[in-house]
C-alpha cells in the first residue's frame, strides 16, 4: 500500500528502503465537476489531512532511498510535498505486458474487410472513463463517416444501462455494440480485430488497457490526463486536452474521422504503437529495476542475485 507509511522503513538502518511504484493525487480536470461529483472526488481532501495526520506518513517519504513514481503528474507531487531531491525518485509505470503479448505484432495486419473501420473501447463503465463522451462523438459523426464505422465497447459497470439508452437515443444501435465483461483472451480477440483504440479517460492513473492496445498494433485516441497521456505520443496516435466535455467530443470527431480517411495514417501508428509497447515489456521494467538496484546497492552485493 505505497501511499501510506510503511513501519518497515524504521528497521531499515543499513539496508536501502525503495518504496513504489507509487501512484495517483491526479485531480479531475477543472472542467468535469459534474463527474468528479460522480466519482465522489471531494472525499479526497482526507487523503491530504493524512499526509499531516498519519504517524510515519511523511517520514516514510523522507527516509526512503529510491521512490518510483507511477506517472510524472506523480513525482512531480511527491517532489513538492516532500522535498524529495531528483537522485531519489524516478519514473516507473505499474503497468506492463509479456512478450508474448507481442508475438505475431511484428507485421502489423491491416483489416480484410476496408469498409468497416472497427472502433474499440475496453474498461469499466464508470462515469470517469468517458464511454459516454465517445458515444457522443460517434453520434455527431459526418453520416459518410458513421457507416464506415463500428464501435465495440468491452467492459461491464454501472454506467451500462445509461450508455445502452444513450446508443438507442442517437440510433446507433447498429453502429455500437456492447460485449459485457469478457475473459482476457477474449478481450485480446477484440485488441487484434480492432483498427483504433479510443479511450477518453479523464482520470487514469494507469491505463494498462492502452499499453494492450498499442501492442496490439492500434494508433490509440486519450485524453491527456495521467499516465495514459504518457504512454500515447504523436506517432502513436492523438492526445486530448481535458478542458471540458464538449472539447473532448469535438477533438474525439476530429480525431476518428482523420484515421477512417486515411488508411496509411493508421497504418503508420499502428507500427509505431507496436514499437512504443516495447518499452513496456516486463522483461524491460525487470532490466531497469536491476539498474536502480545497482545505484543503490554496492555492486558486490549484487552480483549474488541470479534476478534473470
Amino acid at each position: 500500500m505505497p501511499r501510506y507509511p510503511v513501519k518497515l522503513i524504521e528497521a531499515c538502518d543499513r539496508t536501502p528502503f525503495v518504496l513504489g511504484p507509487v501512484n495517483g493525487g491526479v485531480p479531475f480536470p477543472p472542467g468535469f465537476k459534474a463527474v468528479s461529483r460522480q466519482e465522489f472526488a471531494y472525499f479526497n481532501f482526507l487523503r491530504s489531512l493524512g499526509r499531516h495526520l498519519i504517524p510515519g506518513y511523511r517520514k516514510t517519504y523522507e527516509k526512503a532511498d529510491r521512490i518510483l513514481s507511477g506517472s510524472t503528474y506523480t513525482l512531480n507531487l511527491i517532489q513538492d510535498l516532500f522535498d524529495v531531491p531528483d537522485d531519489r525518485i524516478s519514473l516507473a509505470y505499474e503497468n506492463g505486458i509479456t512478450n508474448d503479448f507481442l508475438k505475431g505484432q511484428e507485421e502489423v495486419r491491416v483489416q480484410a474487410n476496408s469498409n468497416v473501420v472497427k472502433l474499440l473501447f475496453v474498461g469499466r463503465l464508470v462515469p470517469y472513463k468517458g464511454a459516454d463522451m465517445l458515444i457522443e462523438a460517434i453520434g455527431q459523426l459526418d453520416s459518410a463517416i458513421q457507416q464506415k464505422i463500428e464501435l465495440s465497447i468491452v467492459g461491464d459497470g454501472s454506467e451500462k444501462t445509461a450508455l445502452k439508452e444513450q446508443v438507442k437515443a442517437l440510433n446507433l444501435s447498429d453502429r455500437i455494440h456492447f460485449t459485457g465483461w469478457v475473459q482476457q483472451q477474449e478481450t485480446l480477440d477484440y485488441y487484434r480485430s480492432s483498427d483504433i483504440f479510443c479511450f477518453p479517460s479523464i482520470r487514469e492513473f494507469g491505463g494498462a488497457v492502452v499499453i494492450e492496445a498499442m501492442a496490439s498494433g492500434l494508433p490509440c485516441i486519450v485524453v491527456n490526463n495521467g499516465g495514459i497521456g504518457e504512454y500515447v505520443t504523436e506517432k502513436t496516435g492523438f492526445k486530448i486536452e481535458p478542458t471540458s466535455q464538449s472539447h473532448v467530443v469535438e477533438d474525439l470527431k476530429k480525431h476518428i474521422t482523420t484515421l477512417v480517411e486515411n488508411p496509411a495514417l493508421r497504418q503508420q501508428m499502428a507500427v509505431h504503437a507496436v514499437d512504443r509497447a516495447k518499452a513496456f515489456t516486463w522483461e524491460n521494467k525487470v532490466e531497469e529495476v536491476i539498474k536502480m538496484y545497482s545505484k543503490i546497492v554496492p555492486p558486490a552485493q549484487v552480483a549474488h542475485l541470479n534476478l534473470r
